[in-house]
């Protein structure tokens, strides 16, 4: 038998495939994606005009429908982080499953590179890319409602990625647990909602109870979307403390990626040992 060793060229090779791979998944649910595209869109607009009204419909008994130029620029910011953070979870597990299903994550273990890199690799490119185009058309079809200004600063990139590290991490703890338990969709879902509430997404971090704010301290989306927001909302470079502070976000993306990877590695080794990477 011929062993053959890693080189960066084969380590290139192998991630290249994941990611085609990845994005072959997405374009074969294009429909799905065309589907999915009106529903966000109406989430997003239904949120700007009934969220931070409740003091306005107690004291008027009516809902003013129209949305200000700065709400819906804080706002779209929150449901773009969301959305990626959505799509990048939710699309890992349906085609994890799948891979379990149909017996091809078997594949993943005659390959030199860490089972990790392929669970992580291929799905993070069909995620940006999937996301590129829905975050698009939301920003688009919004704005035709309302002016939304943001500045387009190079600064944003960087908690950009961190956003993405930090949902590669969430990724990795739902594939383990995938990987153990199987169908888990309940969960999954769960896990996004709770997210999406207390990581300040929707709602102003400031507004919500302080038990609220202490629990949305450690996730990831609630100092990537404000550090975000502090860029392209308010113009401002981001400070070293506080929420959406280097610090925060540098640390709570590192914490759940480095938590993935744990959990990960866990549940793989239970799978393993009970040999049902393939079975139900």
């Amino acid at each position: 038998m011929t062993i053959h060793t890693m080189t960066p060229r084969r380590a290139l090779t192998a991630v290249g495939n994941e990611t085609v791979k990845g994005l072959r998944h997405g374009w074969s649910e294009r429909l799905q994606i065309l589907i999915e595209m009106p529903l966000f869109i109406i989430f997003v607009l239904l949120l700007g005009y009934t969220t931070g009204k409740g003091d306005t419909i107690a004291a008027t008994g009516a809902l003013d429908w129209s949305i200000d130029t700065s709400h819906a620029s804080w706002l779209i910011i929150g449901m773009v982080v969301f959305i990626y953070t959505y799509l990048h979870v939710q699309k890992m597990f349906w085609r994890f499953l799948a891979e379990i299903q149909t017996g091809t994550l078997e594949q993943t273990y005659l390959s030199p590179l860490p089972s990790w890199v392929h669970v992580v690799a291929g799905r993070i490119a069909a995620a940006i890319a999937e996301t590129a185009v829905v975050a698009g058309v939301v920003y688009a079809v919004t704005s035709l409602f309302v002016r939304i200004d943001l500045h387009w600063r190079p600064a944003a990139l960087v908690p950009l990625a961190l956003l993405i590290t930090g949902a590669a991490g969430l990724a990795m703890i739902i594939a383990g647990i995938t990987l153990v338990w199987k169908r888990i969709q309940l969960l999954n879902d769960l896990i996004l909602m709770l997210i999406f509430f207390f990581s300040g997404a929707a709602l102003p971090l400031a507004d919500m109870p302080s038990w609220a704010q202490d629990i949305g301290k450690p996730i990831f989306m609630t100092h990537a979307t404000e550090a975000i927001r502090i860029v392209m909302v308010d113009g401002d470079a981001l400070a070293w403390a506080g929420t959406g502070g280097w610090a925060w976000t540098l640390a709570t993306a590192t914490g759940w990626f480095l938590a993935g990877l744990t959990i990960f590695h866990f549940c793989e080794r239970i799978a393993l040992r009970r040999g049902s990477l393939s079975r139900f």
